[in-house]
């Protein structure tokens, strides 16, 4: 029980975690968010960097259809774009009800000689220590000082070849120099619940509340887990364009290229997926971009997909059970008892689904499956 919280073996729970909501029954509603792909036949006719003007193609599309929030995944620092572009594609922006920018934090090429200090979005309702969220001092990349200045920023992580294993988790805050600021993720939820960070708490280790709108449990290092599976909309910017061609025109029959009914007081958010940004491997069991990821996430907070890892109680629940379980193989063969062992664990797994199913209460893992093992070995020992 008490090793199950470690940070080492959080990550088989996790894993457990995220196999029951891929496979658990479960009827969830599509969120409210289009995942507007930049795919490899978009970069064919427009190779990135993207211009102000292929920006601007997405945002007038995206805009016909009435948002709630419009976010751009992308970096969008423009090296030299004509002043006219640029202005075209900042006058679209500040059309947009609430608009949402990616940055990226980097590492200094010498950490004794420090830019100076960039304004960023603060948190200041942290509570607790916040030693473990993760520290970053300089500020790699962001869109320039005329579009920050229309849109709220949402940082990512630089990235990390290093990181073992599938990604599960997203982080939600990050620290800036010790100023605690909201990630991509995290500033995508408080613009669609429209939070400001004076409503924002933070606690590491337990929660990010959103004001009263919503509360999201997160480990100490400030991260949540992603629910692959609930489901959201995603379509080709080229699709979203045209479709807004054929509603300008008046067609009728817009919404059978693209699914842009989504978009109507949704989340629009334009994002890379191209194989070459596919870098992540994924918990769902697949490599994925940024993007999507961050999609993922922004879907799981939307929903409020926030699986409850089962207390106390159920654990102590699980013993007792394994204690009855122990007496009956003590009373029969060693190959009966392996058989009862091995029929145990089946029906736990098929129990976990069925209650994560009714009430998103994950079972442990760790737990039964040690008691189980010790059980199989003692007997087959005697």
């Amino acid at each position: 029980m008490h090793e199950s919280r470690t940070a080492s073996l959080r990550r088989v729970e996790d894993a457990f975690q995220t196999w029951l909501t891929a496979n658990a029954a479960r009827h969830a509603t599509p969120a409210p968010l289009a995942l507007v792909q930049i795919a490899d036949e978009d970069l064919a006719a427009h190779p990135w960097p993207w211009t102000p003007v292929d920006g601007s193609l997405f945002l007038n599309a995206a805009l016909m259809f009435e948002p709630r929030v419009v976010a751009v995944e992308p970096v969008l620092a423009w090296k030299e774009a004509d002043s006219s572009q640029a202005a075209l594609f900042h006058n679209q922006l500040l059309r947009a009800p609430k608009a949402l920018l990616g940055a990226e934090f980097g590492f200094p090429e010498d950490a004794a000689l420090l830019p100076p200090l960039q304004e960023v979005p603060v948190l200041r309702h942290v509570t607790g220590d916040v030693s473990r969220v993760p520290d970053f001092s300089v500020i790699g990349a962001q869109p320039g000082e005329d579009l920050r200045a229309a849109a709220s920023l949402g940082f990512f992580a630089p990235p990390d070849g290093s990181r073992p294993g599938a990604l599960r988790r997203v982080p939600l805050v990050f620290r800036y120099r010790g100023l605690v600021t909201p990630s991509f993720v995290l500033q995508a939820a408080m613009l669609w619940y429209g939070v400001t960070p004076e409503e924002v708490e933070v606690v590491p280790g337990s929660h990010i509340a959103l004001g009263k709108a919503l509360r999201i449990p997160v480990d100490a290092a400030g991260t949540m887990v992603v629910d692959f599976g609930v489901p959201f909309t995603r379509f080709p910017v080229s699709d979203l364009i045209l479709a807004a061609e054929q509603a300008q025109s008046g067609l009728a029959k817009a919404e059978a290229l693209a699914p842009v009914g989504v978009l109507k007081d949704g989340l629009a958010l334009l994002a890379r997926t191209d194989k070459e940004s596919r870098t992540l491997p994924l918990a769902n069991k697949r490599r994925g971009s940024r993007g999507e990821l961050a999609a993922a996430a922004i879907a799981t907070l939307q929903a409020g997909a926030f699986p409850v890892r089962a207390g106390v109680p159920v654990e102590a629940a699980i013993i007792v059970a394994a204690g009855l379980l122990g007496w009956l193989c003590n009373r029969r063969s060693k190959l009966a008892a392996a058989a009862l062992c091995t029929g145990a664990l089946c029906i736990y797994l098929l129990g976990a689904l069925g209650v994560f199913s009714a009430c998103q209460v994950a079972l442990p893992l760790l737990l039964p499956v040690g008691l189980l093992l010790f059980l199989l070995f003692y007997r087959q020992l005697e």
